[in-house]
């Protein structure tokens, strides 16, 4: 079966005629070309080119073959050029935890895809566990998770460090302070569903006082738990800096401090260690790296 490369060839000789100046075009040697136009030939079973002198023109038949044949090769050859210049054109599906999805996602996405307008996206977010889940099972092409993926199976890449911080609307608890975790876990804590990266990591840091706080309410995003925060002086939680910096800065909420504790966790990139990364999948891997560590 002939080839392509044979094809383009063909019409490159039945252009210049002598094959120096194709072997010159394709960066081949003259023999080679030579033998490709002649296995072209047995393939089809007939002569194409008159050979006069150095020179090769076309004959009858040839000249079918170059009607027939140069309008499908330039048209596959567009294909080829377009394929190759859309490496970065494609979707890419991306799960996040919520607190990263909604505060550190929008800035991201929106800059790189400025760049890159060929792009789509297709964003959700789930609490730390699911995200894992769905990166292994290959749901999900990559992950951004709080906290830490101790999976075997997963590769982590820490984009940054965030800090919880312990905030509420009442001002006077935050002019007691710094204050013993003990002596606020009567208090109404509002957290995040259970998987969420944020309540583990400030569960996990108060052990063993994680078993005596009382957990008041449960919600699935920290924009709820905001807005009872704001509501009334009683309730308290602990959320991202980021995600409380402007109520922080305008004091509608107010960070009490506690004593012998720091609430840190990082920001996790997370993609399947055993799956091959396309050009599109390795350059946005690489943007957020740069951007973000």
């Amino acid at each position: 079966m002939y080839s392509f490369k044979q094809l383009e060839l063909f019409i490159s000789l039945a252009r210049t005629q002598r094959v120096v100046e194709t072997a010159k075009e394709y960066e081949m040697s003259q023999s080679a070309v030579s033998m490709s136009i002649r296995e072209l030939e047995k393939e089809l079973g007939e002569l194409m080119f008159d050979r006069i002198g150095k020179k090769l023109i076309l004959n009858d038949r040839g000249h079918l073959l170059l009607e027939r044949c140069k309008g499908h090769v330039e048209g596959l050859k567009e294909v080829f050029a377009n394929f190759n210049a859309s490496q970065l054109m494609g979707e890419l599906r991306i799960t996040a935890s919520v607190t990263i999805a909604d505060y550190l996602m929008p800035n991201l996405l929106n800059d790189y895809l400025k760049m890159h307008e060929g792009m789509h996206i297709k964003l959700k977010n789930a609490n730390t566990s699911d995200v894992i889940r769905q990166v292994k099972n290959g749901e999900c092409d990559l992950g951004f998770i709080e906290g830490e993926c101790l999976d075997d199976a997963i590769e982590c890449n820490v984009l940054m460090q965030d800090e919880l911080v312990v905030v509420s609307r009442d001002k006077a608890l935050q002019k007691k302070g710094p204050l013993f975790i003990d002596q606020l876990l009567h208090k109404k804590w509002i957290f995040r569903e259970e998987g969420s990266g944020t309540r583990s990591v400030f569960l996990h840091a108060i052990a063993p006082f994680d078993k005596e706080i009382n957990i008041f309410m449960e919600f699935e995003n920290i924009e709820a738990i905001k807005n009872f925060l704001l509501s009334d002086d009683a309730y308290i939680s602990a959320l991202p800096r980021i995600c409380v910096t402007d109520e922080l800065r305008e004091g509608k909420l107010f960070e009490i401090k506690v004593k012998k504790m720091v609430f840190q966790r990082d920001f996790i990139l997370i993609k399947r260690r055993d799956r091959m990364e396309s050009a599109l999948l390795k350059h946005f891997k690489d943007f957020v790296l740069a951007r973000i560590s």
